[in-house]
């Protein structure tokens, strides 16, 4: 799915031996998955309707859906979000899958894999041997296979990843549909672990428990403080490990930021940890899904009969993000990869679209259940701080006023944060935590207690995509 380049040859003797078979155990296990996900799958063929009228909803305007609680009917499924519902159950009770998650063109076992890779690679499966974690590398040549059997029964969502025109679309799409269906960690080819994997916020049960203890609720407009309550710590020993956990990417605290970001806030999609059917996750295959298939010009024309047309907007990638408001710019067009460019792969599948669906989603969380935890120890004034120093406290009246008065979770919420926020089963780390080392937005270094994984930032596709477009 990248770009690849050669290395030297390998060492023989009794390690090629070792690696020979665990390459052997290794293809048998996948093959065992498949066959169990196969016959998993089949048992919900009944309950699908897989023809050509299977509706796509919009993830934007939702007009009374309780996305946390959403369930599929007991009759035929009849739009993408029911069937990705029912497919993918969300259990928030459940703990976070012990596995890892990476994508490349080949696997490591390849001549082709390149060799400024390999000690990261090396770092992460490491780091899953001595942390008790699975570990899984999807090659090209795996993924078809395995995105039919994960979701045959859902064939519109692998219908649009192979009409996506480039691959980069391909690869964000990919971390979300795996961790949907298996859940875990996904994190990119190019990045490092710097910690035991059990020190993570989201696997540590004391420190989750203990940033539980030290922040109080933050109360918003339909918030009972009652029901609220029963979402704080349990001393009695119960602990539910958070669903989804994302880090803050970029947080440009400048007039000019739009020059250099997709959005103010910008969440971190090169490393992502969730339980499987996680709600976001599924509001986000729903969207890529419906774009893509009234997007690109091989299916435009066939999407229209499956839309919400009075909303047939949120279906076009050409309309989104200031484009949206060019008037002189060709909105009908479709796209293929001639003409897929930056902007377009930000707003599609990556962080543009990722926090805003993010973001959107925590904001039907508060608005449709009365009980949503927030915490976020960033806005607790120090006896030393000033009001106006740089910390999120430079933005309480805002956040206070849309909380209280709107319902809204503003981005401002989560910019110039150190410490970890909660937004009820989502966690969101500071920038820190997978961005050390950035030497800008207040990142610090990889040797403090928050940086987790570190980005090497190897990876090319914007250069390329920007060029494609004559940008």
């Amino acid at each position: 799915m990248f770009r690849s380049r050669g290395q030297g040859k390998m060492a023989k003797g009794p390690f090629l031996f070792d690696r020979r078979a665990k390459q052997v155990i290794g293809f048998v296990a996948i093959l065992y998955t498949l066959l169990i996900i196969h016959f998993s799958n089949s048992k919900y063929g009944k309950f699908f309707n897989n023809g050509s009228k299977v509706l796509l909803p919009t993830t934007s305007h939702l007009h009374g859906i309780n996305l946390k609680k959403f369930s599929a009917s007991n009759g035929p499924l009849l739009n993408l979000r029911e069937q990705l519902s029912h497919a993918f159950p969300y259990d928030p009770k459940s703990a976070i899958p012990r596995r890892i998650w990476q994508t490349w063109k080949v696997g490591a076992e390849s001549v082709k894999f390149p060799s400024a890779f390999r000690s990261y690679q090396k770092d992460w499966t490491e780091r899953a041997d001595s942390d008790s974690f699975e570990y899984s590398l999807v090659p090209d040549d795996h993924i078809i296979p395995l995105l039919e059997n994960l979701y045959g029964e859902v064939p519109l969502v692998v219908k649009a990843f192979k009409e996506m025109p480039v691959n980069i679309l391909k690869a964000d799409f990919l971390r979300y549909l795996l961790l949907y269906a298996r859940g875990g960690i996904y994190s990119d080819m190019d990045t490092v672990p710097l910690k035991p994997l059990g020190a993570w916020p989201s696997l540590d049960r004391e420190k989750f428990n203990e940033l539980k203890r030290e922040n109080n609720p933050i109360p918003y407009k339909n918030y009972d403080p009652k029901r609220g309550q029963l979402q704080a710590v349990d001393d009695n020993g119960g602990y539910d490990e958070p669903g989804f956990v994302i880090g803050i990417e970029a947080d440009p605290d400048r007039h000019d930021w739009d020059d250099w970001y997709a959005r103010r806030i910008q969440f971190c999609q090169w490393t992502i940890q969730s339980k499987p059917g996680h709600p976001v996750l599924r509001e986000l295959i729903l969207n890529i899904t419906a774009t893509t298939l009234n997007s690109v010009s091989t299916t435009k024309s066939q999407t229209q009969a499956l839309i919400d047309l009075s909303h047939a907007k949120d279906y076009n990638v050409n309309y989104r993000d200031r484009r949206g408001l060019n008037e002189t710019y060709p909105h009908e067009v479709a796209k293929k990869s001639s003409n897929v460019d930056g902007t377009d792969i930000m707003n599609w599948t990556g962080p543009g679209l990722f926090s805003d669906i993010t973001l959107e989603y925590m904001n039907n969380l508060i608005k449709e259940n009365p009980d949503a935890l927030l915490l976020n120890g960033n806005l607790e004034a120090s006896s030393n701080e000033p009001l106006d120093t740089k910390s999120t406290r430079k933005f309480y009246k805002k956040i206070s006023t849309s909380l209280q008065s709107n319902n809204v979770v503003p981005w401002e919420f989560f910019s110039l944060m150190t410490k970890p926020v909660v937004v009820d089963d989502i966690l969101v780390l500071p920038i820190t935590s997978f961005s050390p080392d950035v030497e800008q937005m207040e990142a610090k270094s990889s040797s403090d207690e928050m940086a987790f994984v570190k980005h090497m930032f190897k990876g090319s596709w914007k250069m390329e995509a920007d060029s494609n477009a004559g940008h």
